[in-house]
């Protein structure tokens, strides 16, 4: 009766919608089984415990009238009150249950409004200027006093709000640019709103009954646009998915970046415009009540996307007031020329081989054990091939979460300086060093490029590269043997970039004129394994773990207890020793010398190697090589390899050890059988 009656409804507000089990307890027609719990998790009881159910929602609505019939009820701090006693009063199970307050409402008309949602209480409340409450009763209460302020009951406040108002609005953020152009001033002339992607064709062919297949267009966009990106590729599909299923009680807000343009309501049926870039359409009606760079309160919310609902509080107060009581401006937008296009004649075939014959591989990975000096030494040996010329280089450090989208590049919203949101091809350091060497491959005298890569195997090596990995088998020439097709963004910022159109790099390759370095530490323990053919397609360059140990110099007096002139890479040496010959400990686990920097190993002078700051070698000693044994090399044997120690429970206690009695903490017997036989 509370839910079905025509005049419960008409008089004192609706409970309609969702399915019985709303109720907390019902009667099956089909069984005549008492049924509680959910659709999802249905549980039909016996009568004894039906009955028992139906005697806990009765004692909870009789002792919710007691609780409002007995309040008083006159400022907001006493519904505040009200909502929180009905809230341990009745039972958090009952608390949010509409028919629940709709039974309230009947009772004690004059303290509860007759809307029982929160969309309606929220929209009411909003379009009369008064902030909501957070609490459901309290926004009840804050109705029911202005209803109880005009002498009115809910169907008389009903009956004028809406035909002032109309029914509850979302608020949805509409971003009106891509790469191209600005789309404001065409859709207003128009009177049509939209949104872009329109490679993946008309949404109507992702229906599956009544509503869109979201996991569709996702699988449609990672083949189009982002085939690297399966979580922006699902974030746009939601995008998509929003818009389409927009209808009347949208708004529309039109934005460009943090600036808001005009409102756009009465939203039409959905079409598809295969001519425009903005392909996927509605009619809509355009208001414009904001004034030349006006922003919303919280003015980042949902700006870097094409279509947000928006839901922060105080934005959606602002703009309900701009929405209802805003005067209308007037449409000021012009629309933007069409994108200008590089002469097709000014294009400049692309030259791949420049003829630059360098000492170094093209593609090389430089590897060995912690502390050999790898990313030293592609740091000489990129200054020595582009020592003399104009060339350059631009370093990157992979990591477990880097994609393609970053190393190559993606397709992604970028506020400019004025704060509007523009969509363009935002290149990674693959394709920023890539453009660099082909334009100087056009030139007389092209120049060498560099891109150095460190830790390479820290991240997924066949998903970083994605389709450039084909690329990186070069021929004698040191140009890529293979080239690749380039998707539609790189194309476009090939064009733009090169000059000409995006049709003239329809197919892509590495030039002879740009080098891919790359270290790799094979002890590292977050480290993905590369395949095989990733592999041959490098030249992989070991560094032993004693290379350059004659650039290391610094000793240094250890201990307080027990002390020792110790001398760091005579220490370095015995420790490998001791674990290689103790523990068959692989060399790649093993410390090369520069495993502490020459920086910590800074002397006194030339003449004396005594290490000058002797603070910090302990510090780092400490939190270097005691806990790379401690954690990682030795992590099995840390108990023995630590013999020394009263404790090796705990590393703290290892570097308190250290402190006082300096390389004992190896042993009683490390001096003798490991490290003196070093010093030779």
């Amino acid at each position: 009766w509370i839910e079905k009656n025509k005049e419960c409804r008409e008089y004192f507000g609706s409970v309609a919608g969702g399915s019985a089990y709303k109720f907390g307890l019902f009667q099956k027609k089909e069984t005549g089984m008492w049924t509680t719990g959910s659709p999802q998790k249905s549980h039909e009881l016996e009568e004894n415990e039906a009955l028992e159910v139906g005697r806990n929602i009765r004692d909870a609505l009789v002792k919710g009238v007691e609780i409002i019939r007995g309040a008083r009820l006159v400022t907001l701090a006493d519904y505040e009150k009200l909502d929180a006693d009905l809230k341990v009063g009745i039972g958090e199970q009952y608390y949010n249950w509409s028919w629940v307050h709709k039974y309230f409402s009947l009772i004690c008309n004059d303290k509860l409004s007759g809307f029982h949602s929160d969309e309606w209480q929220y929209h009411v409340l909003r379009a009369l200027k008064i902030q909501p409450s957070e609490k459901y009763y309290t926004r009840s209460g804050q109705i029911a006093m202005i209803q109880n302020y005009a002498g009115w009951y809910y169907r008389e406040l009903f009956d004028v709000f809406f035909d002032w108002f109309g029914g509850p609005k979302q608020f949805v953020r509409l971003g009106t640019s891509d790469s191209q152009k600005n789309y404001a001033a065409e859709w207003a002339k128009r009177s049509v709103v939209g949104i872009g992607w329109s490679e993946i064709g008309d949404l109507t062919d992702y229906l599956r009954g009544d509503d869109i297949d979201r996991k569709e267009v996702q699988d449609k966009l990672k083949e189009t646009y982002y085939q690297t990106d399966e979580r922006l590729a699902s974030r746009k599909a939601g995008e998509i998915t929003r818009f389409y299923k927009c209808n009347n009680n949208t708004v529309f807000v039109i934005m460009d970046g943090e600036h808001l343009v005009a409102f756009a309501d009465e939203v039409g049926d959905y079409f598809f415009d295969a001519n425009s870039p903005m392909a996927h359409l509605r009619p809509a009606k355009w208001k414009f009540v904001f004034s030349e760079n006006e922003k919303m309160p919280e003015k980042a919310e949902g700006k870097m996307t094409s279509c947000f609902q928006l839901t922060n509080e105080s934005n959606l107060m602002y703009l309900y007031e701009r929405y209802y009581y805003g005067e209308d401006l007037g449409n000021n937008l012009t629309i933007d020329e069409e994108p200008k296009k590089v002469n097709v004649s000014e294009y400049k075939p692309l030259n791949y081989n420049t003829g630059i014959f360098p000492e170094y591989e093209r593609n090389r990975i430089v590897f060995g054990a912690p502390g050999t000096g790898k990313s030293f030494k592609i740091k000489q040996e990129c200054e020595n091939l582009l020592a003399g010329t104009n060339g350059d280089y631009e370093r990157v450090t992979l990591h477990p979460d880097y994609t393609y989208s970053q190393f190559v590049g993606t397709y992604k919203p970028v506020t400019d300086k004025d704060g509007r949101i523009r969509y363009t091809f935002v290149p990674g350091p693959f394709m920023r060093v890539y453009v660099n060497a082909l334009k100087s491959g056009r030139t007389d005298t092209p120049q060498p490029y560099v891109l150095v890569i460190e830790e390479i195997n820290r991240a997924k090596v066949a998903a970083v590269f994605g389709d450039v990995f084909q690329l990186l088998d070069r021929d004698f020439d040191g140009i890529s043997e293979y080239d690749i097709h380039a998707s539609e963004d790189v194309k476009q910022y090939l064009a733009d970039k090169l000059g000409g159109e995006p049709e003239n790099y329809q197919r892509i390759r590495i030039p002879d004129n740009m080098f891919i370095w790359a270290t790799m530490n094979s002890a590292d323990q977050g480290v993905f394994p590369m395949d095989t053919a990733f592999k041959r397609r490098w030249n992989f360059e070991y560094l032993g773990i004693n290379e350059n140990e004659s650039e290391i110099r610094g000793k240094i007096m250890l201990g307080t207890s027990v002390t020792q002139d110790v001398e760091w890479n005579v220490l370095r040496r015995a420790i490998n020793e001791k674990l290689a010959k103790e523990y068959k400990v692989n060399e790649d686990k093993l410390m090369g010398p520069f495993f502490i920097s020459k920086k910590a190993l800074r002397t006194i002078s030339e003449e004396d190697d005594t290490i000058a700051d002797t603070d910090r070698f302990m510090d780092i000693f400490k939190s270097k090589v005691i806990m790379y044994l401690y954690e990682d090399a030795a992590k099995q044997h840390k108990h023995k390899l630590f013999s020394g120690c009263e404790d090796t429970s705990k590393y703290s206690a290892v570097c308190d050890s250290f402190d006082d009695i300096g390389i004992q903490i190896f042993g009683e017997d490390f001096e003798e059988v490991y490290y003196n036989p070093q010093k030779g």
